[in-house]
């Protein structure tokens, strides 16, 4: 399925700085307390909150979670962060009536990480949270939707947890958001059309979550053999640049398309 072509003319580093990857877990709790204790209670020797922290009892690594109040726009956040996974209208009207948010981070930037943040998320479900939003992708999921993804966990599911692949600017720009959590570049597509592009950008995440190849400038990919062949290229101006939510540490492929077949 996949066309790499050894071509390497220039290796591009990847940064020491470490993303943070941020998840908003709205619920109905009353306060604090009783958040303290539905974790407790409901991930019995799994994960206790103490301080501003969630610690993991099995692996002993903590996050930061800190509680905040009701949040009067959050319903229309999860509207928009779930377009892509259709959440429905009963569920939004849920996390409309919700009393309390927890917002809960960690460094990550590579695969397990994200994996263990992602379960501590699940744990915050678990004790009473409605739904689940990536803050560091803008992806937003049901809880069950969430679970399910790490009940009958694959690597590639993290792909789905953490990355928009179908960001489009409406002027032949398509592009991916999210790879940062996951360690990895995003990248972007010109003058290609919106499903071609996502096809193309789709198969290139996954490749690079599944293959983990060395990836260099000047070497070409291609989704099928086919399909048109790209030349890999970096983006120098990514379109989330100065965000410090999106904008990807690691920097952003361009796929460029070099010639028909």
């Amino acid at each position: 399925m996949f066309n790499i072509f050894k071509k390497k003319q220039k290796s591009v580093n990847q940064t020491e700085r470490k993303p943070k990857t941020i998840l908003c877990i709205p619920g109905n709790w009353n306060d604090r307390t009783e958040i303290v204790t539905a974790i407790a209670e409901n991930n019995m020797n799994d994960f206790i909150f103490a301080g501003m922290v969630l610690l993991n009892l099995k692996t002993n690594k903590g996050f930061d979670l800190e509680v905040c109040e009701r949040d009067d726009k959050m319903k229309d956040s999860f509207k928009f962060a779930g377009m892509i996974n259709r959440v429905s209208d009963e569920f939004l009207g849920e996390i409309d009536k919700h009393k309390y948010v927890l917002y809960l981070s960690a460094e990550t930037g590579d695969l397990q990480s994200a994996k263990e943040i992602a379960d501590a998320g699940n744990a915050l479900l678990k004790s009473g949270g409605i739904g689940i939003k990536v803050e560091t992708t803008g992806k937003a999921f049901t809880k069950e939707h969430w679970t399910e993804f790490l009940t009958d966990f694959d690597e590639s599911n993290l792909y789905k947890m953490y990355v928009l692949d179908s960001i489009s600017d409406g002027k032949g720009i398509t592009y991916t958001c999210g790879m940062h959590n996951l360690g990895l570049k995003d990248s972007i597509v010109y003058n290609e059309e919106f499903q071609d592009s996502v096809n193309l950008l789709s198969v290139f995440s996954y490749y690079q979550l599944i293959e983990k190849p060395e990836i260099n400038i000047g070497q070409t990919f291609s989704t099928d053999m086919q399909s048109p062949i790209f030349e890999i290229g970096e983006e120098k101006n990514q379109p989330n640049k100065g965000d410090e939510l999106f904008e990807n540490p690691y920097g952003m492929w361009e796929m460029e398309r070099k010639a028909s077949r």
